[in-house]
């Protein structure tokens, strides 16, 4: 499912811009901070992920990055994270003015390209989509990514939805905590991330809704 992520994006992306030529398309992303540390090991596979370090035998208690384990079993929490917030988007029960976590009250408002800007048409796709204009959420390990066609109340609510079906399966941090606890988004990428955007990073790439390209961030690029 991980190395889909990229092009599941594309196509929906695609596939909106189809049926709606001249709306913008929002793209935000959420990163779970120290995801694989969050996952305590069996006792069966935390001895079958023994290190050796000079005179000392080292038992992990956690996922380990780089771990061949490490993928499947996060992969129960991170689709988890993904299903509750598709979910959500398609739910018309859910008043996402009501419940959300707090944490979006954070992000700034959507950054839009110019106006002058033209929109690039799609052309067709060699698979049939269906319509779909609540947005679509998908992950790959722990970088969840939201997609929005700027449509009514959806580029909220995609960057509601993920933030609330993270927090769903792990608590936000309390006071009371006898152990502290860090926040399981990374506020530290929250900002640069999270806020809904035509122009986005993603898995590595940027991606850019309005003119419907992809290219390897500058920084990448060797002159």
């Amino acid at each position: 499912m991980y190395s889909f992520v990229l092009l599941r994006t594309i196509h929906y992306i695609i596939g909106v811009r189809q049926c709606h030529p001249e709306v913008k398309i929002y793209l935000c992303k959420f990163d779970v901070d120290a995801a694989y540390r969050r996952c305590t090991l069996s006792s069966s596979t935390a001895f079958e992920s023994l290190t050796i370090f000079g005179a000392f035998l080292l038992v992990a208690l956690h996922l380990t990055f780089g771990g061949s384990p490490g993928p499947s079993i996060w992969g129960v929490m991170s689709e988890t994270i993904t299903d509750i917030g598709n979910t959500l988007l398609v739910n018309d029960h859910w008043d996402h003015q009501a419940l959300y976590d707090k944490i979006s009250d954070t992000l700034e408002q959507p950054e839009n390209l110019p106006a002058s800007n033209p929109f690039a048409q799609a052309r067709d796709l060699a698979v049939g989509l269906p319509a779909n204009n609540r947005g679509k959420i998908d992950i790959f390990i722990d970088d969840s990514t939201g997609v929005a066609p700027d449509i009514g109340e959806t580029p909220l609510r995609v960057s509601r939805a993920i933030p609330l079906a993270i927090w769903t399966l792990a608590r936000p941090p309390s006071s009371n905590d006898i152990i502290p606890r860090k926040d399981i988004i990374s506020l530290k990428k929250l900002q640069a991330e999270g806020r809904l955007s035509e122009v986005k990073t993603v898995l590595g790439w940027t991606l850019n809704t309005r003119n419907l390209t992809i290219a390897l961030p500058e920084h990448k690029v060797k002159e």
